[in-house]
């Protein structure tokens, strides 16, 4: 009796690990895409977070607005009253999903 393994034992094995090396690096290529998209999610949190701080440590204009500074959208409406007031709209230009509003003081135009 002879030992070891037929040529065809060995092309079955050879495929059915070329289909596992296959599945894996399709489901490798999903997750790396998945890993950039939070990444830049990350990225768009941060710099929306960044720009609501400017905005409360340094008042805009009591006035309706709107601009786009460091990839970030920014809206402003002024509340009409006493105290100067303006709400504050503020999202990323590429991920419209990140999204902050904040009631914050502002200048008032004189």
């Amino acid at each position: 009796m002879k030992r070891g393994f037929t040529l065809m034992e060995i092309c079955i094995a050879l495929a059915v690990l070329s289909a596992g090396i296959l599945v894996f690096g399709r489901f490798l290529d999903g997750f790396n895409r998945l890993r950039a998209l939070e990444r830049a999610k990350a990225k768009s949190v941060v710099a929306v977070g960044e720009t609501v701080e400017e905005l409360v440590l340094k008042p805009p204009r009591c006035k309706d607005s709107s601009f786009v500074r460091n990839e970030v959208n920014v809206v402003l409406n002024a509340v009409p009253g006493v105290k100067p007031l303006a709400w504050v709209e503020v999202f990323s230009v590429k991920m419209r999903e990140v999204e902050l509003r904040r009631l914050v003081r502002c200048e008032k135009i004189r």
